[in-house]
């Protein structure tokens, strides 16, 4: 259930020199302005090699991933996982990131992934499963910090739904649901044509799988810390 990937290592440069002209050069050479904070200490900026932010987004775990931050010319490293990324909406490269100090025994809140599996016996028998919540925040130890919340939708029928009070049992022990616990998460809607739904009674049913897509955001956030591991 850890994230923690031990043999990832970050080594930053410390950012001495600021300013927009200074922060252009820096991503001409391929690195990107940043910054580290949390973990009772003072925020540091820094400076990261572009690629190998992209690298630690590959990995299964994604931004969630924790990782060790290495600043270069001292003995200084911490375990580390993003915070925030931000993308430039035109040529979709990151141009800054946050990272957040993680320590031992602390907890922190983030967003995780829910992802369903299962056939659901309502689409079977001809309903549309809509995927409303794709994403739930909590708060929770890393050491126990889930990739994704897996929902099993099986038994789920039609006209019957699953909100995000329902996902608790799911959860690590150590986590606290930070959402609304009365969010839907995914329904089951009744077939086009059916009675109820507009159409005359007796109409065929039409089996199909509808899931709601939601926009990508500019803004990768994760939640601050408010203990860490």
């Amino acid at each position: 259930m850890t994230t923690t990937t031990s043999d990832i290592v970050l080594t930053v440069d410390r950012r001495e020199e600021l300013g927009k002209e200074r922060v252009k050069k820096l991503r001409r050479e391929g690195r990107i302005p940043a910054i580290v904070y949390g973990g009772g200490k003072d925020p540091i900026a820094i400076t990261v090699d572009e690629k190998s932010v992209t690298e630690i987004l590959k990995q299964e775990t994604g931004e969630n991933t924790i990782f060790l931050l290495k600043l270069k010319g001292t003995k200084q490293e911490r375990r580390t996982m993003i915070r925030d990324i931000q993308i430039d909406p035109v040529s979709r490269r990151i141009t800054h990131v946050d990272f957040l100090r993680i320590v031992r025994g602390h907890k922190i809140s983030l967003t995780v992934p829910v992802e369903l599996t299962g056939d659901s016996i309502g689409v079977r028998h001809g309903g549309l499963l809509n995927f409303v919540t794709r994403e739930i925040e909590i708060e929770v130890l890393p050491r126990e910090l889930p990739e994704k919340i897996e929902l099993d939708i099986s038994d789920l029928d039609i006209e019957q739904h699953v909100t995000v009070g329902d996902l608790v049992g799911l959860l690590p022990k150590s986590a606290r649901l930070l959402d609304d616990p009365s969010r839907v998460v995914v329904t089951i809607e009744a077939p086009r044509g059916s009675k109820g739904d507009g159409g005359e009674e007796g109409g065929e049913a039409e089996p199909s799988l509808v899931i709601t897509e939601q926009a990508e955001p500019e803004v990768i956030k994760k939640g601050k810390a408010e203990e860490s591991e």
